[in-house]
Formats: structure tokens, sequence, C-alpha cells
């Protein structure tokens, strides 16, 4: 067999062609199998306990869809629907503490912002990445409505006209993506103080059991009661009417279909959803909201323990301090459940 000889330093390296040609296919065989185990590793890395994950933060696209938000019940998600490319300390608090006590499952922060609009030295970027759970996920507006039930809604754009427009517009898109993926949402103002290992619930508001919360619950990608609410979300939209299509409209669907009754204890007939009680995520009724800003004591903070997490009805709260590293409920709980976000409070914008 000819063979090719290259002369170097006093020694002959021989060449078999064939051979060589065989080495190759090989090489590029075995590249293809790793390439593949990569792609079917990176699909399961939320499922695999042993792979090591990092923090994210993505631009979505239509194309990206299925790998960024496509069906998983396991995720905890929260929208920013502001617009803003920042988080500010509160929201910084709700998504740590969700990833802290919840470390086996993702938790998507879907913002409506570019990627150059972010500030990669961000305090609560640098906060988040301490968990290598949490993913910041970036959409286009149009493109996340785009081919979805709720397209005609937005592209009319009647709810820009309306005064309940951030409320209206926050309502539908939590809606939509537990349509594209399942999983639990939460809205920016809780604090996780336990693990969340609940499906398909509903959580009931106050002792009087008169209001179900849209500011958290979950669904299984597909749920019956998910499509129903979508469905309903696309068919009649009220602009003046600011709780009409969130409670309001949850109370409704659950009245019709689990034959649930306003003013009277919850008795629900539907066993592919459960309903929560008040004291599950929400210990402390709105009206009595100043209690989160008042000096801790054992009875209030025994009673919030034995909760699953805390909202701290931000609507009303918004213009009173959190006073870190203080005696407060509020702050205890921060200083507990979001350790990060509390030891770098001081860079926060306060807005």
């Amino acid at each position: 067999m000819e063979l090719f000889a290259i002369r170097s330093s006093g020694f002959r390296t021989h060449f078999r062609p064939k051979k060589l040609i065989k080495t190759m296919v090989m090489l590029f065989l075995l590249g293809l199998l790793l390439l593949f185990a990569l792609n079917i590793l990176y699909d399961n890395r939320f499922a695999i306990p042993w792979m090591k994950r990092r923090f994210q933060i993505v631009q979505w696209t239509e194309e990206s869809d299925q790998q960024l938000l496509g069906p998983n019940n396991r995720r905890i998600y929260f929208h920013e629907t502001s617009g803003r490319s920042r988080l500010t300390l509160r929201q910084s608090c709700a998504v740590e503490s969700a990833a802290k006590e919840n470390p086996d499952r993702p938790v998507q922060l879907i913002m409506q912002t570019e990627i150059s609009s972010i500030n990669r030295r961000g305090t609560w970027l640098n906060v988040l990445s301490n968990y290598p759970n949490v993913a910041v996920i970036l959409i286009k507006e149009m493109d996340y409505f785009r081919d979805t039930p709720l397209e005609d809604w937005y592209r009319k754009g009647q709810w820009r006209q309306s005064p309940h427009k951030l409320e209206h517009f926050a309502d539908y898109i939590r809606m939509l993506s537990s349509l594209k993926g399942g999983g639990l949402y939460m809205d920016l103002d809780f604090v996780t103080i336990k693990q969340l290992d609940i499906s398909n619930f509903l959580a009931v508001e106050d002792a009087a059991a008169n209001h179900l919360s849209n500011g958290i619950f979950h669904f299984d990608h597909g749920h019956r009661l998910i499509r129903e609410i979508v469905d309903q979300l696309a068919a009649r939209y009220q602009p003046e009417e600011w709780n009409a299509h969130g409670p309001a409209l949850i109370f409704s669907i659950m009245s019709r279909i689990c034959g649930l009754k306003t003013g009277q204890p919850l008795s629900n007939q539907c066993q592919d959803v459960a309903l929560m009680p008040y004291n599950f995520v929400y210990p402390i009724h709105w009206p009595d909201w100043r209690i989160y800003f008042q000096k801790a004591n054992r009875n209030v903070m025994q009673w919030i323990n034995g909760s699953y997490a805390v909202h701290v009805w931000n609507k009303m709260s918004h213009s009173e301090p959190l006073l870190i590293n203080s005696d407060q409920v509020y702050a205890t709980l921060a200083s507990r459940h979001c350790p990060f976000t509390v030891a770098r409070a001081a860079e926060f914008d306060s807005s």
C-alpha cells in the first residue's frame, strides 16, 4: 500500500489514507452523538438534580418558545408588566424568596424589555445570579400574544384606553402564560416562606371566603379551567371594570363549573382544582396590611409562619417604608427569606 511520509527532525511519520478517513468519520459521529446528548441534558436540565445549572438572562423568540416557555408544570413564574428594565427591592425579594425556598424548581421572571436595556451589573441581577434555578426571560409583547386566543384582544388595543390598562394587561398575560406553559404564577409582592409543592389550586383571599385570588395560582398545562378562563377573556372585555378580568372572572367561572356561591363557605365540587384556605398565602387580609409594617410579636409571627407565602398588598402598602434590619414584620420575613436582597438593600432604586 502506498504510504505518505513526512520527514521531520530525523524521523518519519507515516499516514495511511484509509485509516485517516476512518478516524475522521468516527470523530464526526462521536461529535454528533455528543451534541445529541447535550441537547437532551439541556432540555431536561430542571429534572436532573445532579446537573449544574446557572442563572440565565435570555431574549425570548417564537422559535425558542418550547425551549424557554414551553410546558413545565414545575416552574414558578412572575411577570414584571410595567416595562421597566429592573426590579425594585420588594420585587427582587419576591423572586429571590421563591428561588431560595424552592431550589429544585425553575423560577422564571418574564419582562417586557430588550436585552440591550438591561444593566448587566444591576443590583437585582447580581442578587438573582446567586440562584442557578432562576431565568430572566425578555419578551416582545406582540410576538408573545401572536397566534394565541388573546391575539385579537391585544391587537385591537381597546385595553390601552382603559383607566385600568396596567391591571388588565397583567390579568391577561399571566393567564396567557399559564395557557402556554402551565406552572405556578405569583405576583411580585409575595414573600415565599416555605416550599410550594401543591398543584392545580386557587387561593381564597379572606376568612369569609368571598374572593378567589388571581395573584397566585397553579394549573397544569392544558388544564380545562385555564382554557375556560382564557376563552372568557377573549370573548368579553370590560375596559371600565377594574376587577372584571381577575378575581371576579375566576369566581364566576368557578361558580358556574364548580358550584361555588357568593357569601357562603366555599364547597368545591371540582376534583381537579383545590381551593386553598386564606391563611395558605393571605394570612393578613388587605384591610390589615399595616401589620406587615409594625413591630413583630410572637402571636403575629406564629400565625404568619403557618403560611407558605405572604402577600404584602403592594397596591396599598407601596409608599410604606420597608425598614431593613428592623423588627418590622416584613423586614423580619425579608431577612430570613431573601437575604441577598436585604444585604444589598441600600443599592436598590426606591422607585
